[in-house]
């Protein structure tokens, strides 16, 4: 408080001095202006009468001279008017004493509104310091309210203590023997049943470790057993993607007479079909997984209208090079590859690549001739130009391929379709529909045959990344 009445005080001083001086200012400011109200102060006059009177007394008339000079120019005038005598102004500093008049009456303005925005500014800066002392304040009450409750609290656990403690100590002074006895034997087993439950956590931890070990001595034994050198590889050492890669391509060669690595081996455009919730997606994503890590294939190009909705899970993990998703997009994806397979062929190239359509039915009806171009190319171009082409499509109808490549396809295509029981849950089962031949070169139509378990993209993808595939399982 007493620090707020020392700063009205000095407001009040500032204010009162400032009062004096802008008085002092304005006084002196309308005194130097009252000569300016006065023509005779100010300007020469010109005494003047008309020459029919007898220029004297009222007949004498005044003028300010610069005006009556002007008005003579008037022929009229100039001869009906006889100029008496010129007076001089009384004051010929008068000017310069209205310019010091405004001068003193702006200066008085504006030590008037220095003062008032000085003082506003003054007080604004001094609430705002009144507020944070009084928010200080605020804190260190709480603060020390805060560490009083503590301490009351504290106090009071400790009072609870002590008579608790005291409490304990007279019940215990009035037991008998007898029950002192008892209370050391219930005492003793408490002991000993926590002993015991220790003991048993031990050996609890113990099991598991030992579980553990067991299990990283079979995974090492497993890891030296894939890292054995096979006949197959025809090097004395391999390294550890090249053990996995062989161990891979000996699990396909031995699923069924191998037709699973011939079709995936082969530069033939494939083709999946099937009803929804066949797998066909899954299927196709570890067969494009099996042809980057074994065959040094990596996904160029990735054709899907649904590659980041319903089938990212999958496509993610090919990591593709380009992926075209939106009809546009697509439509030029279709003519790329048209133009690369070209310029691959001429450039006779050793390295494979691959290229992934999905839901080829629909891209047929909505790309137009673009799609159409692309499959006939492809019937052709994919094997010269070192493409895998894999696709997925409804059926092997016309609806789903262009018209007039039945026999093209047959010819120049496998086939692969997929079956679902329920409409949800994928089977096993495939049937090559057509592509493969026999020893003798013979086409076969219709062959049954089954998937491994482990024909999955994400097992895939974790093979070559940290968790192998146990084959032999």
């Amino acid at each position: 408080m007493n620090e707020i009445k020392e700063y009205n005080t000095r407001l009040a001083k500032q204010r009162k001095s400032t009062t004096t001086l802008v008085g002092f200012l304005l006084a002196c400011g309308f005194a130097s202006s009252l000569p300016m109200f006065s023509d005779s102060v100010k300007h020469q006059e010109t005494l003047y009468c008309l020459t029919n009177s007898s220029c004297k007394g009222s007949d004498i008339k005044r003028g300010i001279s610069w005006i009556i000079d002007r008005e003579r120019r008037n022929y009229t005038f100039d001869s009906n008017i006889k100029i008496l005598r010129l007076l001089p102004p009384e004051d010929s500093t008068a000017i310069y004493w209205g310019v010091a008049s405004s001068a003193l009456l702006l200066s008085a303005y504006g030590i008037s509104k220095a003062l008032t925005d000085y003082q506003e500014k003054s007080i604004h800066s001094q609430f705002k310091l009144l507020k944070i002392r009084a928010l200080e304040n605020d804190l260190i009450e709480s603060t020390h309210l805060d560490i009083f409750n503590f301490s009351k609290q504290n106090q009071a656990q400790l009072t609870k203590e002590i008579i608790a403690r005291d409490t304990a100590g007279a019940i215990d002074q009035l037991k008998s023997d007898g029950e002192k006895q008892l209370d050391h034997l219930n005492g003793h087993l408490q002991g000993e049943v926590a002993l015991k439950s220790h003991q048993l956590q031990l050996s609890e931890l113990d099991k598991e470790t030992a579980k553990n070990h067991l299990e990283t001595a079979e995974i090492n034994r497993k890891l030296d057993k894939l890292n054995k050198p096979t006949g197959d590889t025809g090097t004395a050492t391999q390294s550890p993607n090249d053990t996995l890669k062989n161990a891979l391509i000996d699990a396909l060669k031995s699923h069924e007479d191998g037709y699973l690595w011939t079709i995936i081996n082969s530069l033939k455009p494939l083709w999946l079909i099937g009803n929804q919730g066949s797998g066909k997606t899954y299927t196709a994503g570890a067969i494009a997984l099996i042809r980057k890590y074994c065959l040094d294939a990596p996904v160029h190009q990735l054709i899907d209208r649904h590659a980041t909705g319903d089938n990212a899970e999958v496509w993610k993990l090919l990591q593709a090079y380009t992926l075209a998703e939106t009809e546009e997009d697509i439509s030029t994806a279709f003519e790329d590859c048209c133009d690369r397979w070209l310029q691959r062929i001429k450039q006779k190239p050793k390295t494979k690549q691959q290229v992934i359509v999905d839901e080829f039915t629909n891209l047929k009806s909505l790309c137009g001739d673009t799609a159409i171009a692309f499959f006939k190319m492809s019937l052709t171009d994919t094997r010269k130009a070192k493409e895998y082409l894999l696709g997925i499509t409804h059926n092997a109808t016309n609806e789903s391929f262009p018209d007039g490549t039945a026999s093209a396809r047959k010819a120049g295509t496998i086939l692969l379709e997929k079956f679902s029981a329920n409409g949800e849950t994928p089977l096993s089962r495939v049937v090559v529909r057509y592509g493969l031949v026999d020893e003798n070169g013979n086409n076969l139509e219709d062959v049954e045959h089954s998937l491994p378990d482990w024909m999955h993209p994400e097992r895939i993808y974790q093979h070559f990344n940290g968790k192998p595939i146990n084959f032999e399982e």
